[in-house]
């Protein structure tokens, strides 16, 4: 069994951006790290950084291609690993310096430096069978690469309004008694996986629970809030907040 990624001292966790033309935070996130004024030696995009990104599908390939080259260009300079969520997906062959988790592959065990195990997924895990088995359909190729050429056919006018959908999806909200689907959902770890943390993103809470002798880590939207995790150590793991919001 290969030996287990560590989780390095200042390692940041970002998700849920759902980048679109009327939204760049993320844009300018990477670009503060490429000019040196935010550092990390590890960089976890935990899914969903994108409205819609599937590589069979040239408007959005298109459409994200400076996107898609900074990140490329920054997993040259540092480890970066790609959780792809529910809106972004099938990513490997569009970069060749970050590694990416398809959701079929999630979750995806580390460890801390304090000796932790580390699970780290998007979060659109264990979901009832007809949801799970209609979204990895929406996930395979010759389906995509079949939209994709009508799509191309109708001068994308598809993926333009697909785009134009979802700038209207509402991404700030708080979900009522969300610690108690997280204890749920910690069950369904508990009964596959064996973690002392679980951390994701896809709720767009930002929140931090200890259950018993576990941690939860639900991490931020930056689309909503324009913030992140980063990771700290002392005698335990920590995750300090950071805001770009001006």
């Amino acid at each position: 069994m290969p030996e287990q990624i560590v989780v390095k001292s200042g390692a940041i966790f970002i998700a849920d951006s759902h980048e679109n033309e009327n939204r760049e935070n993320f844009w300018h996130f990477l670009c503060a790290l490429k000019n040196g004024e935010i550092k990390t030696p590890q960089l976890f995009l935990m899914g969903d950084m994108f409205d819609f990104l599937a590589s069979e599908c040239e408007f959005f390939v298109k459409f994200y291609e400076r996107y898609v080259r900074a990140i490329d260009e920054l997993g040259e300079e540092m480890e970066i690993y790609y959780f792809e969520g529910n809106h972004d997906f099938n990513l490997a062959r569009l970069f060749k310096n970050v590694k990416a988790y398809p959701i079929g592959a999630q979750p995806v065990k580390f460890a801390s430096e304090c000796g932790h195990s580390v699970l780290i997924a998007h979060g659109d895990i264990f979901l009832p069978f007809v949801s799970k088995y209609a979204l990895r359909f929406l996930r395979v190729k010759f389906f995509l690469k079949a939209i994709n050429f009508f799509d191309k056919f109708l001068n994308f006018r598809l993926s333009k309004r697909i785009l134009n959908k979802l700038k209207q999806k509402i991404l700030d909200y708080k979900i009522p008694n969300f610690k108690n689907l997280v204890e749920a959902k910690m069950r369904r770890y508990n009964a596959f996986y064996q973690a002392d943390i679980v951390i994701e993103g896809h709720y767009h809470q930002g929140d931090i629970f200890e259950l018993g002798s576990q941690k939860y880590v639900n991490v931020p939207s930056f689309a909503c809030e324009q913030s992140y995790f980063v990771v700290e150590y002392d005698q335990n793991i920590k995750f300090a907040r950071k805001s770009v919001k001006v």
